[in-house]
């Protein structure tokens, strides 16, 4: 193992092979600890790709031994699984303000939300008036586009469209101050 190490300083691609075929169940265990859950597979796989491209990268910083060797790849395959597991977190759809949550209901519905932030949103959504949770609903839970909406409730699709907005503004109100108020 210690030529491996050696040579794989040297960049020598065999070793590099040698230290993926060895390596790859223990980090694909990490990776998919931390991130099939809430990310999917293609984190995973991502998360592989960038932990060996990190070990060919600083191998000549590594010092240590083959037991050094496995905590040092591990270590690398955590802080990446962490790094795109919060990449991740970052495009979804909540945005803070105000140190509170305000829903971006512009850009990605309420489908992208967690089990917890949709039972909450759907708590706080008892507040608005049945005529508004139900537009909600159809709009961010069923994903239904204006039109549908429009039809379905029989009611022209700018009445659509005003009503969203309106009940955005009354939700957004509410999840902002924590109010419990119809405001």
């Amino acid at each position: 193992m210690k030529d491996v190490i050696s040579k794989l300083k040297l960049r020598h691609e065999k070793a590099l092979a040698y230290v993926i075929d060895t390596y790859m169940p223990y980090v694909k265990a990490i990776a998919k600890q931390i991130l099939e859950q809430p990310c999917g597979n293609w984190a995973v796989d991502e998360c592989i790709n960038d932990v060996f491209l990190a070990v060919w990268q600083n191998s000549d910083k590594f010092r240590g031994s083959e037991e050094e060797l496995k905590k040092w790849i591990g270590t690398i395959a955590k802080y990446k699984a962490i790094d795109i597991y919060r990449k991740q977190k970052k495009m979804e759809v909540v945005s803070l303000e105000h140190s509170n949550e305000q829903i971006n209901f512009e850009t990605g519905e309420l489908l992208y939300l967690n089990k917890e932030q949709k039972e909450r949103i759907l708590l706080k959504m008892q507040l608005l008036p049945e005529s508004e949770r139900e537009l909600f609903l159809m709009k961010y839970y069923l994903d239904l586009t204006n039109g549908e909406i429009a039809d379905a409730l029989g009611i022209t699709k700018s009445a659509v469209e005003n009503r969203l907005y309106r009940g955005k503004k009354k939700l957004g109100k509410i999840l902002s101050d924590g109010s419990e108020k119809n405001g």
